[in-house]
């Protein structure tokens, strides 16, 4: 697994929380032609600087707090865990996304011409 850190690694003995997440990013082939591609995803690592801690989270440099007792966090302790609730979240999504799929395929199958006649 390859890991890709768009801001670098951060400065050493910074505290930060990070997060995984897979980017694809879209390139020109043809502007002429309004050609465009998209590149295969990629792993990508990001943090952000820790303002300062809370007996239950972290104020960010963004402004932004983050719960660190929730079950589900956007920002993680280590690189090890936001690679864990990375994996987390594609499974979930998986899952939603396996029964979107089965009940339109359960919704198209009643246009079928036998679903139709047995109603009429």
């Amino acid at each position: 697994m390859k890991l890709h850190y768009p801001r670098g690694k951060p400065p050493e003995g910074e505290d930060v929380l990070w997060r995984c997440e897979a980017k694809s990013y879209s390139y020109i082939v043809d502007a002429d032609r309004e050609e465009y591609g998209v590149t295969d995803p990629r792993l990508e690592m990001w943090w952000w600087e820790i303002e300062r801690r809370t007996p239950k989270g972290a104020w960010l440099c963004t402004g932004e707090f983050q719960l660190l007792t929730a079950f589900k966090k956007k920002y993680s302790e280590s690189e090890a865990d936001a690679i864990r609730d990375f994996k987390a979240r594609k499974n979930k999504q998986i899952q939603i996304l396996c029964r979107q799929l089965r009940r339109a395929e359960q919704e198209l199958a009643l246009t079928k011409p036998r679903q139709l006649l047995m109603i009429a």
